[in-house]
């Protein structure tokens, strides 16, 4: 658990005794209590400040700089401060895709927390792309909207609940249980499919590739299949068509558009008529694709989570 401590309330003579007497009253092990402090802490007298941090330290309680990037940002406290975890500030990580002054200031900081054994978080994620980036540059731990919302403590229970019967399925599927983590990849250009085979095998997914959507049909009518990757300009028929179809004869599987065009009409009409997940386009980063693999697979597993709740 982790609590917002203000500066002022850090100050109090009284805030460790506090702090230890609510441990005690509610039981709760003091290792799963996280006190997140902003940098300004240290505007007051910083001998002070380190001392009571390793007075709350002492008791197994963890501490985690929040904001980080953004206030006294005095490196060379790093060293004296006995804290276990920094917060990059989300005003580094907006725009860190783009500007690569936010990207250098972001991968310091991880190489530097990563070096004094201090485990790092990025705040303030909210899109795929953001998350893909930072997963890439030495970060391990994301906070943002792209995971999920603030929400009351009963939606959490619920969320949370869904999320491990989630990873339990898909731990299963990978595992060989329940049919396994199947992949349909269909595209008329047999190169194309011999290099999606080739990114995304290594993932550990049974992969199938067509190059018609008759066969496409034919494979999911005998084989199961999480999650379809579609071309959307096919001679057969469109992509769009495709999926709407295998939407309404599938309505679990998970469908990703990956197109070399990206007109407007192109994309509203296979999001809007075939409710698809996402949509990718030629030439694709191969590190992206992966990720939205993974990604499909476990909302794949999450929408079953939730089908069987609503059944049960």
């Amino acid at each position: 658990m982790s609590v917002n401590v203000s500066p002022l309330q850090f100050q109090r003579s009284c805030f460790v005794p506090e702090v230890l007497q609510v441990i005690e009253s509610t039981g709760l092990d003091a290792s799963l209590l996280e006190l997140e402090l902003t940098e300004n802490i240290l505007m007051g007298s910083t001998d002070n400040v380190i001392e009571t941090l390793h007075e709350i330290r002492s008791h197994g309680i963890g501490i985690a700089i929040d904001d980080f990037g953004t206030g006294f940002s005095s490196l060379s406290y790093l060293k004296y401060l006995p804290i276990n975890k920094i917060k990059i500030d989300r005003s580094f990580i907006k725009d860190v895709i783009s500007d690569h002054r936010d990207a250098a200031i972001i991968q310091g900081v991880a190489s530097i927390a990563t070096q004094l054994q201090l485990r790092v978080v990025a705040e303030g994620v909210e899109t795929q792309a953001q998350y893909g980036y930072l997963q890439k540059h030495l970060c391990e731990n994301f906070q943002g909207y792209y995971f999920a919302p603030p929400m009351p403590l009963e939606e959490l229970i619920t969320f949370l609940d869904e999320h491990y019967q989630a990873q339990n399925l898909g731990r299963k599927q990978r595992e060989g249980h329940q049919g396994g983590q199947t992949l349909l990849l269909l595209d008329d250009e047999a190169n194309i499919l011999r290099a999606l085979k080739r990114v995304l095998r290594r993932d550990g997914y049974r992969v199938l590739t067509t190059t018609s959507a008759q066969e496409a049909f034919e494979l999911l009518a005998t084989e199961t299949v999480q999650v379809i990757i579609s071309d959307q300009r096919m001679p057969e028929m469109s992509g769009t068509e495709f999926l709407r179809r295998a939407k309404e004869l599938y309505p679990d599987t998970v469908q990703i558009v990956l197109s070399g065009y990206t007109d407007l009409k192109t994309i509203t009409e296979a999001i809007n008529e075939s409710a698809i997940y996402k949509f990718l386009t030629k030439p694709w980063d191969d590190e992206e694709l992966r990720l939205v693999v993974q990604q499909a697979f476990r909302h794949y597993a999450k929408q079953r989570v939730r089908r069987r709740s609503e059944n049960a």
